[in-house]
């Protein structure tokens, strides 16, 4: 990855070549064997689509609007990306927070793709940029941006800002599924960016007290159309039928993903093979399919040693169904939810398995 930056700032307008050595700088950095798995897929994957983005930006054909627009994207999210990379940030809210720029990054795809309409395309940028503004602009600042408040039963809760920080990122996931619908693409980006033109203006210290909370009250309503569109979106889409192995384990890889690494030692405390008890386990990363009804996990361990480990299907998924319920099925995991509804579908008929709530609504 840092070769080929290395080789796309060669290229790049001299405005770029600052940010680009400091992405250069990040990536680097999590190479560091402690460097929790997620965060470095993240890192990488982000500077994935930032590289595409500065091979269209070196294109002497494209237009001088949108390489004006994909100049100021990368030097946003690479700023962005330095700041919740930093050594002060708390690592759940790292892991957090590099999943957002992650997921809302991948849109450049669309936002280059020749192909895209230009409405959508000023909505996708739009989304972009207030949504890497808001990360570096929380109330307590990035070094703290997940802050979390203790709930009435002592365990730890994310703050409204959080939540919507990380419905933004899943709909720009959803979004730049190219198996959803051009229609409902549209649609789910419309409410996306008056959503994080919202949480913008929220947490712009420019605007008046007055400005912030109005704009406060407006994103609850907001909010709650996006993550309706963000079912109906998702839900959509053409996909071919998964078997059990396969739809479980890219739904338990988009739970490990997106869900705090604390409520994941506690929802999986029992599922624990003995090997690694002693040790600890610092990551869940992702799940592989081993069989139709066993999975390989594969964690990173307190002493930064990367195991795997057989975990049966059936219990793992409905631990997992535990801390994702289905209000926030789609607006946490994005299009894997439908992963998730399709492994329910299977325990429920064929081995009378009831997950969670997963199939209270309208089923898979």
């Amino acid at each position: 990855m840092t070769t080929a930056l290395e080789g796309g700032k060669e290229h790049a307008p001299e405005e770029l070549a600052s940010a680009v050595d400091t992405l250069i700088s990040v990536v680097s950095a999590v190479e560091n064997p402690e460097t929790l798995a997620q965060d470095r897929q993240g890192v990488i994957e982000s500077a994935e689509h930032l590289a595409s983005a500065l091979a269209v930006i070196s294109d002497p054909n494209t237009p001088r609007e949108l390489k004006e627009e994909l100049i100021a994207i990368v030097q946003q999210v690479t700023s962005t990306l330095e700041v919740v990379h930093g050594p002060r940030v708390p690592s759940e809210s790292r892991s957090m927070l590099i999943l957002v720029v992650k997921r809302t990054t991948s849109t450049l795809d669309l936002i280059c793709d020749t192909k895209t309409p230009q409405k959508l395309r000023g909505m996708l940028i739009g989304i972009v940029k207030d949504t890497n503004y808001a990360l570096e602009r929380s109330p307590e600042g990035a070094r703290n941006a997940s802050t979390r408040s203790a709930d009435s039963t002592g365990s730890r809760v994310p703050t409204q800002e959080a939540e919507i920080r990380m419905l933004l990122g899943s709909s720009s996931a959803i979004v730049s599924d190219r198996r959803t619908p051009p229609g409902e693409r549209e649609k789910l980006a419309d409410v996306t960016q008056q959503v994080s033109s919202l949480l913008r203006k929220a947490t712009d210290p420019g605007t008046s007290q007055e400005e912030r909370s109005e704009a406060r009250k407006e994103l609850d309503e907001r909010t709650a159309r996006m993550k309706d569109q963000q079912e109906q979106s998702a839900s959509a889409q053409e996909r071919p039928e998964e078997s059990l192995g396969k739809a479980a384990a890219v739904c338990t890889s988009a739970i490990f993903e997106s869900t705090p690494e604390s409520a994941l030692m506690r929802g999986m405390k029992r599922l624990v093979p003995a090997q690694w008890e002693d040790e600890g386990v610092k990551d869940f990363w992702k799940a592989q399919e081993k069989s139709n009804d066993q999975l390989d996990v594969l964690a990173q361990l307190r002493n930064n040693e990367h195991s795997h480990a057989p975990f049966e299907v059936a219990p793992l998924i409905t631990e997992l169904a535990e801390l994702v319920p289905h209000d926030k099925l789609f607006g946490s995991l994005g299009p894997s939810a439908l992963s998730c509804q399709q492994t329910a579908s299977y325990l429920d008929e064929e081995f009378g398995i009831t997950v969670g709530t997963w199939l209270t609504k309208g089923g898979a």
